[in-house]
This record gives structure tokens, sequence and C-alpha cells, in this order.
């Protein structure tokens, strides 16, 4: 699974979920990474009947509640996602993964209050948590806070420098200040640490036309 070689694992997980397991988190975890690899391959659904089948052995198997919420996030059915995300915070309230997920459920449907109240609990539990920096970031410019915006971008740059979404998020923020040359510098940054990123490249060069 972890070499992405999904046939395989696949066929793997399938025949444990078929034996007896003496272990009682085998089956649930199998469950569980068997909706990983549907989740992978954008099959939503079936993923989120293989989270369920993790959950009705285990109940409170807190990654099978967490990939559920994300997989009804992906399907931007709001009020599941909400559902199962909350039971995983009822598990474990300081959980990051589970506010960061809860926090982009309620920007995804516009509730930016509760959004950056769980995006704080995520940053909260993990200070150093650049996707959460990131996204608080494209919350911060939706409500018009551009200063607060190009911090979290910088934070998430300077926490995680191979991540590209918080170069491209703030060089366009830049770019539509009037900051060319900023923007520029940025996303040749970028370029420094993946050399064949294609969008770092096209806006690259719609800058210097």
């Amino acid at each position: 699974m972890q070499q992405q070689e999904t046939g395989d694992a696949r066929e793997c997980f399938e025949r444990v979920v078929q034996l007896h397991a003496g272990y009682p988190g085998t089956l649930p975890n199998a469950w569980n990474n068997l909706g990983i690899l549907a989740a992978r391959e954008g099959n939503s659904d079936l993923a989120i009947q293989h989270f369920e089948r993790a959950l009705e052995i285990d109940p409170d198997h807190s990654v099978a509640l967490q990939n559920l919420g994300n997989a009804y996030r992906q399907k931007k059915d709001w009020p599941q996602a909400k559902r199962v995300l909350e039971k995983s915070l009822a598990l474990d309230p300081d959980d990051p993964e589970a506010n960061y997920s809860l926090a982009m459920v309620y920007a995804q449907s516009n509730d930016t209050n509760r959004a950056y109240q769980y995006f704080e609990k995520a940053l909260l539990a993990r200070p150093a948590y650049p996707e959460a920096l990131n996204n608080l970031g494209i919350l911060y410019l939706r409500t018009r806070r551009p200063e607060e915006a190009k911090q979290s971008f910088a934070d998430s740059i300077r926490l995680a420098p191979a991540y590209d979404q918080a170069y491209l998020n703030l060089a366009r923020v830049y770019s539509i200040e009037g900051h060319r040359e900023k923007a520029k510098a940025l996303l040749l940054k970028l370029l420094e640490q993946h050399p064949d990123h294609a969008q770092a490249k096209e806006e690259l060069k719609q800058l210097e036309q």
C-alpha cells in the first residue's frame, strides 16, 4: 500500500477480511485500508461503505471516523461529514487532523466563524501544520483579511518548504497587489524545490509578459 501497489494491496486486505482474525484490530484496520484504496481511486461511495464496515466492528476507530468524515466531505455531504467528524472529536477533542477536517467542512460550507474556530484548535494542537496554515490563509482572503492571509501562507512555507500550495497562493496575492517581483521571486523559490512544477512555470511566464 505504501509503495502505491494498489491492486496487490487490495487483494491482501480482501483476503484478510475473509479470514478469522486473532487480533481485534485486524479486521477494522483492513476495512479502513480498503476504504483508503477506494478513496485514492476516486470511488467515494465504495470508500464510505468500507469505512462504515470498519466502524461496525469498532465504533471508536478514530482513523476510520476521520476517513469517513473526509469521504463525506469529498462528496460535499456537509451534514454527514459534520456528524462523523464531531463524533471523532468527542473521542479526542485535541486531535489536530479531526479539527482540521471539520474546519475544512465549515469553510467549504461557508460557515466562516466555525471554520476559524476549528482551524485555531488544529493549530493549537499542532502548530507546525502547513496544510492548516495554508487553508487558514485562504479563509483570511475570503473574509478580506489579506495581511493575516500573507502571514499564514508565509508561515506554511517556512514550516514546509516543499509544500507547493502556500507558494502559489502567496504569489497570487502579491500579483493582485501589484508586487510582481515578489510574486516572481516566490515562484522561483518554488521551482528550486520542484523544478518541473508546471503550474509555477505557467504563472511565472504570465508574470514575465
